[in-house]
């Protein structure tokens, strides 16, 4: 039985990193990346997932053969979208170049795996609807109410909107969620107070919290303020430059953890890695900065490293030792 759920997506990533070979057809993700994030420290974390018959099984396979619970994916009898690629520019940050364009440009050749593929788009018209990738009740494993906690990686806002209160209802204790940029708009937000209320904590991209307050301030610490007035607990920012803004909203109380500095390998999955680490340390701490730090080490091992795999040979030492050099530099603002 897992100690903590990973709810979200798992995909077929296809990354073409700063530099370097590419990854074709890897295992990845965000709810695979933050369960990793969780793994590394020491965690047994549970996936819970909906993918197609296509979906390669020996992948699932070796999560379990790692020790993760795998009896939250849902096998659908049909083939759903689970490709993702990921292009990066040379200074490591995500780029809107098509895949032809820059697979060509590149001089890789273009994987026949993603013939056909178009990049995903979501009309805020259709944020509402059910689909296939929705996660359901019916969907939790068994027994998941005995989970320490549970993270909500970005998914479609229905999954986001019924599923943590009934893991809440349901006795999970910490529930923390990263939104989804395709409803942090302006138009969505009346919508979000019910959403986020209750959560133990809203973990979020600078660029996405600045999405939704668009219209009403551009001061990075009030739009924190009114997530915390929204009955969350704590509102984590990661912010653009690499350090992360932490608000604690009964206390009002502030401070500002610096980032590790990381020489982009292959930056996927990084704020996942975050997320999944977050939880574990807030769950066996109790203390949101010390969280916040070992989310931070986490997340600078997952930019150095290629994939899911390859943030799991990470060195427990050198977790460890960047930690320690991160908290020293945190401050309270």
């Amino acid at each position: 039985m897992a100690d903590y759920l990973f709810l979200g997506a798992l995909k077929r990533d296809f990354i073409l990193p700063p530099g370097g070979k590419p990854l074709l057809d890897v295992p990845g993700g965000n709810v695979a990346y933050a369960a990793a994030g969780a793994a590394l420290w020491g965690a047994r974390p549970g996936l819970v997932a909906r993918v197609g018959e296509d979906f390669p099984r020996r992948w699932l396979q070796e999560f379990q053969q790692r020790g993760w619970d795998v009896s939250g994916v849902r096998i659908l009898p049909q083939r759903l979208e689970d490709r993702r690629v990921r292009i990066y520019d040379p200074t490591g940050h995500l780029s809107t170049e098509q895949p032809l364009n820059a697979f060509t440009r590149r001089k890789v050749p273009f994987p026949k795996a993603l013939l056909n593929y178009r990049v995903p788009s979501l009309h805020r018209a259709e944020l509402k609807k059910p689909t296939d990738h929705t996660l359901r009740l019916s969907d939790l494993p068994p027994h998941y109410g005995e989970a320490h906690g549970a993270h909500f990686s970005p998914y479609d806002y229905l999954t986001h909107n019924l599923l943590p209160a009934a893991l809440r209802n349901g006795g999970v204790p910490f529930i923390t969620l990263e939104p989804h940029p395709a409803y942090m708009s302006p138009l969505f937000f009346d919508d979000l107070p019910p959403l986020f209320h209750g959560l133990t904590a809203v973990l979020v991209p600078e660029a996405t919290l600045r999405a939704l307050f668009s219209e009403r301030t551009a001061d990075l610490w009030e739009m924190a303020a009114t997530v915390g007035q929204w009955q969350v607990e704590f509102v984590i920012v990661r912010r653009a430059r690499g350090d992360v803004w932490v608000y604690e909203s009964r206390p009002r109380r502030r401070w500002v953890v610096a980032g590790y500095p990381a020489t982009p390998v292959d930056p996927t999955g990084a704020g996942d890695a975050f997320s999944g680490a977050f939880l574990v340390a807030l769950r066996e701490t109790l203390d949101v900065v010390q969280a916040t730090v070992r989310g931070a080490a986490t997340a600078s091992l997952a930019v150095e490293t290629r994939g899911v795999n390859g943030l799991l040979e990470s060195l427990p030492a050198l977790l460890h030792a960047r930690a320690e050099v991160i908290a020293r530099q945190v401050r309270q603002v």
